[in-house]
């Protein structure tokens, strides 16, 4: 199978499940609100924007980590594509896992249902990726192994991050959120450094 194929599909699948989130949010009442209902109503919805921030955040950098590896594949086969089409599987569960986080807000076994989805994603695609460069039957045979391992250190970051994130959660409803907040940022700055060495190595 082309790759093409696999890439476009995939590309479409993450555009679908970042569009699916905004899609849960309660609508706003048509009749004339004053501004303390207003203000009550925005309130209440940031439980809500912050989950839908979380998840828009994570199928963001899964969609990087997405773009960056395929840019190495050059063709596919039936074993890869069905590790790819199971990250994919995930990557749509994510909305739904997101509309049960706000429905629940704080429910422990819900916590570890989104983060197992989450991760869900990355595992899969990591797991793409090595079998992909196994021997190099995937890729260019010119590839680096530095950039095979630093693409691969890149997919690690987002599954161990959901995964801590049920560790957060068994201590305490609040810090489920905090592990992602406080783990989105350093994912960015190690993939970024990740990146660089991988451009200097190119």
């Amino acid at each position: 199978m082309p790759i093409e194929r696999l890439t476009r599909v995939s590309d479409i699948i993450f555009a679908v499940a970042m569009t699916i989130l905004a899609l849960v949010f309660d609508p706003i009442a048509t009749d004339q609100m004053s501004p303390e209902a207003v203000t009550k109503l925005l309130l209440q919805q940031i439980p809500s924007i912050g989950v839908y921030i979380i998840t828009f955040v994570t199928i963001a950098f899964y969609w990087l980590n997405h773009v960056h590896q395929f840019k190495y594949y050059q063709k596919t086969d039936a074993i890869h594509t069905f590790l790819s089409l199971l990250s994919l599987m995930f990557v749509v569960l994510l909305p739904y896992a997101s509309s049960l986080s706000e429905l629940y807000d704080g429910t422990f076994a819900i916590q570890v249902f989104y983060s197992l989805s989450a991760a869900g994603v990355g595992i899969f695609s990591t797991a793409a990726w090595i079998y992909g460069t196994q021997n190099r039957h995937l890729v260019g045979n010119t590839l680096s192994d530095e950039t095979i391992r630093h693409v691969r250190q890149e997919g690690y970051v987002e599954p161990l991050i959901a995964l801590l994130a049920i560790a957060g959660a068994w201590l305490a409803p609040w810090a489920w959120s905090t592990t992602f907040i406080v783990g989105f940022p350093i994912a960015f700055l190690i993939q970024a450094k990740l990146s660089k060495k991988d451009s200097n190595v190119v």
